[in-house]
């Protein structure tokens, strides 16, 4: 089963060496985790989740995008963990010879946060595209002063009761 879809080439596109990295790393990740991963972003974003091949023709290159970046923040971490039991530096005694590699661990907590500021952008918009809109339904706290005055006293008032007055 190969990932496929223009929502997986997005992501993939976002992230290419995590991705790959992840792809081939079978027994902790593997196509599943990543299948799994675009799959959630398009349940959470559309509500459904629709075949790759109708993807094209069901959302416009926005939602598209939209979708994966949510997809790769999802992904980010694993990624992470990945990166970080990686070797970051290499040395050779004979030659002389160093090599070091970038922090790719810190690269991806840096993309996380500049993904989920994006996305926090563009979360109305989307949602009024596809006329959609995922409902917490985690309780709020109920006010029960709603309906009451708002008694605040005016500076122009000295020592006024809490009370409405002719300034209120």
């Amino acid at each position: 089963m190969a990932i496929s879809g223009m929502i997986a080439d997005r992501t993939r596109g976002i992230l290419p060496i995590t991705w790959h990295a992840l792809l081939t790393d079978t027994v902790r990740y593997g196509e599943t985790f990543l299948q799994v991963a675009i799959d959630t972003a398009k349940e959470d974003v559309t509500g459904e989740v629709i075949a790759a091949s109708e993807e094209d023709t069901a959302y416009s290159y926005l939602v598209r995008d939209f979708i994966a970046k949510k997809a790769v923040l999802q992904i980010i971490p694993a990624g992470i963990d990945f990166w970080m039991n990686q070797t970051i530096a290499e040395s050779a005694e004979g030659t002389h010879e160093v090599t070091s590699f970038t922090d790719r661990a810190q690269q991806l907590r840096e993309l996380y946060t500049l993904l989920l500021n994006e996305i926090k952008g563009l979360e109305d918009e989307i949602a009024e595209i596809l006329g959609f809109r995922r409902h917490s339904t985690v309780g709020l706290p109920a006010i029960n002063t709603l309906d009451d005055e708002f008694l605040t006293p005016s500076h122009q008032e000295i020592s006024r009761p809490f009370r409405a007055t002719s300034r209120s």
